[in-house]
C-alpha cells in the first residue's frame, strides 16, 4: 500500500478566453494533480484579461475545490504547470490538503489592520505562520504597509506581490472567502511544522564603489560624496558606454543595502529603487525611498546577463536551506523580469525546475514584491521571490 503524501498540493493553468472556463479548468487541474477530493486551501491568480470575470473565477475556484480557505489577486501576468504568460489571459491555481499545515484567509484593509490579528489566529499548536500577503499595488502606500509588517509581524515570515493590471488602468482586484475588493490585502496563513527556503533575485548588479549620501530633501537625492548627485549618475552611466539619459534612467538603479554597517548589494541584502525623476534646482536626483546624510547607496545596472546570473545563485542557495525536495512553492516576480528583461520566456522557471525538478510551483508577475529578510519584512522591486515549502 503507497502512504498518503504529506502534502497533497496542485497547480493547474488555463489560457482560455473565458474566464468562468479558464478558472474550472485550472482548479480541476490542480486537484487531480494534488489527488484529493476537497481540499483545504487554494491560492488563485488572474491576468488582467480576466478582471471583469473576477467573482466567477472566484466561485468556480470555491466550487471545484471545496477549499475553506483562499487568497488570490489580479497579476500582469500568472506562472505555473510549467509556463510563464504575460499580458495574455490566464488563470492560475493551487490548491492543498496539507497533513501538519492548518490554514487561514482573510481580505484585509489597505492599511494592513489586522495582519497582527491575523497571524495570531493559529493555536500553539498550529505553529509558526508563513504569511501570504497580496495587497493592491496602486492604493497600498509601501512604506507605511513595510512599517506595518514589522511592527505587527515581527521575525515571522511575510511573502508576496503587488497585485495589478496590465498598466492600462491602474486597478487590481483581490480574492478572498469574503468576496472580490480592491484597495485590499488577500492574505493567506500557512501554520505548522514546515521547512521554508526562500531565495531573492536581483534584476541587477552593482556597478562602481558604493557612495554615501551627503545631501537629500524628501526623496530628492541632491549629492552623493559631496558632489551634485546628476553629475554622479551621469558620469556612471558613461562608464558603462551609455550616453543617452533616457536609456540611463531604464537600466542604472539604485541600490541602498539592509546593512549599512557592511553593505552588500546581492539579493536580499539591498533594496533596489528607480530613478522617479530630476530635480534642476539641486541637479539632483528623484528616488522613491527615504534618504538622509550617511545614507549608503550603490548604483545597480540592470541587464538579462547579470539577472540570470543571479537567479542561479538563488535558487542554489534555497536547496541549501530546504534539504531535500519540495513539496510546494511560489514564486513572485516583478513585471519588469520575464520577457521583458531576457528577451524570451520561461528562464526563471527553466532555472527553478531545473535545480529542484517539478514540483506544484505557482507565481505572478507584480508591481512590486514583499519577503522577510533580516527578520523583517520588505517591499522589494526588480526582484523574484522563490518561497518554498517542504514538510518536516
Amino acid at each position: 500500500m503507497t502512504a498518503q503524501r504529506k502534502a497533497q498540493v496542485g497547480v493547474g493553468l488555463s489560457r482560455d478566453a473565458t474566464a468562468a472556463a479558464a478558472a474550472r479548468k485550472a482548479t480541476e487541474d490542480a486537484m487531480a494533480q494534488a489527488g484529493v477530493e476537497r481540499a483545504d486551501w487554494a491560492v488563485c491568480f488572474f491576468s488582467a484579461d480576466h478582471m471583469a470575470g473576477a467573482d466567477v473565477i472566484r466561485e468556480a475556484v470555491l466550487d471545484a475545490s471545496g477549499c475553506l480557505a483562499l487568497a488570490g489577486c489580479s497579476a500582469m501576468g500568472v506562472i505555473g504547470a510549467g509556463q510563464e504568460v504575460e499580458r495574455k489571459p490566464a488563470v492560475g491555481v493551487m490548491v492543498g490538503r496539507t497533513e501538519g499545515l492548518t490554514s487561514k484567509s482573510a481580505l484585509l484593509p489597505e492599511t494592513g489592520a489586522g495582519l497582527a490579528e491575523f497571524a495570531a489566529l493559529g493555536s500553539e499548536a498550529d505553529g509558526r505562520p508563513t504569511v501570504i500577503t497580496l495587497p493592491d499595488s496602486f492604493r497600498v502606500d509601501n512604506a507605511r504597509l513595510q512599517k506595518r509588517l514589522g511592527r505587527d509581524l515581527p521575525g515571522l515570515p511575510v511573502f508576496g506581490a503587488g497585485a495589478t493590471d496590465d498598466g492600462v488602468l491602474g486597478v487590481s482586484l483581490q480574492v478572498g472567502m469574503e468576496g472580490v475588493r480592491s484597495a485590499s490585502l488577500a492574505t493567506l496563513g500557512l501554520y505548522g511544522d514546515y521547512r521554508v527556503g526562500v531565495g531573492i533575485t536581483q534584476s541587477c548588479s552593482a556597478v562602481g564603489e558604493p557612495h554615501f549620501v551627503t545631501q537629500a530633501h524628501d526623496y530628492v537625492l541632491q549629492e552623493l560624496d559631496g558632489r551634485p548627485a546628476l553629475r554622479a549618475f551621469i558620469d556612471q552611466g558613461k562608464a558603462l558606454g551609455i550616453d543617452d539619459m533616457q536609456q540611463a534612467a531604464q537600466e542604472l538603479l539604485f541600490g541602498f543595502p539592509l546593512d549599512p554597517v557592511q553593505p552588500s548589494f546581492v539579493g536580499e541584502s539591498c533594496l533596489v529603487r528607480p530613478l522617479a525623476g530630476f530635480d534642476q534646482q539641486s541637479n539632483g536626483l528623484v528616488v522613491p525611498y527615504p534618504m538622509e546624510p550617511g545614507t549608503a547607496v550603490g548604483f545597480m545596472h540592470r541587464n538579462a546577463e547579470s539577472a540570470e546570473m543571479d537567479l542561479r545563485r538563488m535558487v542554489s542557495h534555497v536547496q541549501e536551506q530546504l534539504a531535500g525536495p519540495p513539496d510546494f512553492g511560489f514564486y513572485f516576480d516583478c513585471a519588469a523580469r520575464g520577457r521583458g528583461l531576457y528577451g524570451r520566456e520561461g528562464v526563471d522557471l527553466d532555472a527553478i525546475h531545473g535545480q529542484f525538478g517539478p514540483f506544484p510551483l505557482l507565481g505572478m508577475f507584480g508591481g512590486f514584491e514583499l519577503a522577510t529578510a533580516l527578520d523583517t519584512a520588505h517591499v522589494y522591486t526588480y526582484t523574484g521571490v522563490l518561497v518554498l515549502l517542504r514538510a518536516a
